[in-house]
């Protein structure tokens, strides 16, 4: 009977402190902080993400709209980038003079604009089936982006710079691997 006492009252202490170190640990703060994945549809039809400590959504590009006594509205700039998403090379030799058939063929991805300062993404749009893009954005310093496969085509990124007024041409090029 002494030695059921002994074993009942050592469960019982254990038990006893396993309940107070699960009380009077604090649990740990998280680390950092993570925005949902959603995306605004933006006037101009491109996509915003959340970011930033808050979690908002970026801005979305500023188009430019007139007022109806032929003004400028609020939304003062017409400027931007514009241009086209190619991939290439498409065939495995290169000739001289080069085979029209060879030639880099505009490719329909997504392009992500962000801005170079921060990094933080600014636009998200797709290509069109020629390869051509658009994005009306204000004056600064941006990077695009274009989406390649998990490895091939590999896309560079293009560092652009938008001026108040008037559209930057950029071509961005996909690299096949064809070689």
């Amino acid at each position: 009977m002494n030695s059921r006492l002994l074993i009942g009252g050592v469960a019982l202490v254990a038990v006893a402190g396993g309940l107070w170190f699960m009380n009077s640990t604090p649990a740990e703060a998280p680390v950092g902080q993570y925005c949902t994945m959603d995306a605004k549809l933006c006037p101009d039809g491109s996509y915003v993400s959340r970011s930033g400590p808050n979690c908002e959504f970026a801005q979305c590009p500023i188009v430019a709209t007139t007022t109806s006594g032929g003004g400028r509205g609020i939304l003062p700039y017409n400027s931007g980038v514009k241009g086209s998403v190619l991939l290439g090379p498409t065939c495995p030799v290169m000739r001289d003079p080069p085979d029209p058939q060879c030639a880099d063929k505009p490719y329909e991805t997504t392009i992500t604009v962000s801005r170079a300062s921060s990094g933080l993404t600014f636009a998200v749009k797709k290509s069109d089936v020629n390869g051509a893009f658009e994005f009306s954005l204000t004056p600064g310093e941006y990077t695009l982006s274009a989406s390649g496969g998990k490895m091939l085509p590999r896309c560079n990124d293009e560092n652009v710079t938008v001026e108040a007024s008037g559209y930057t041409a950029v071509n961005i090029s996909c690299d096949t691997g064809i070689r």
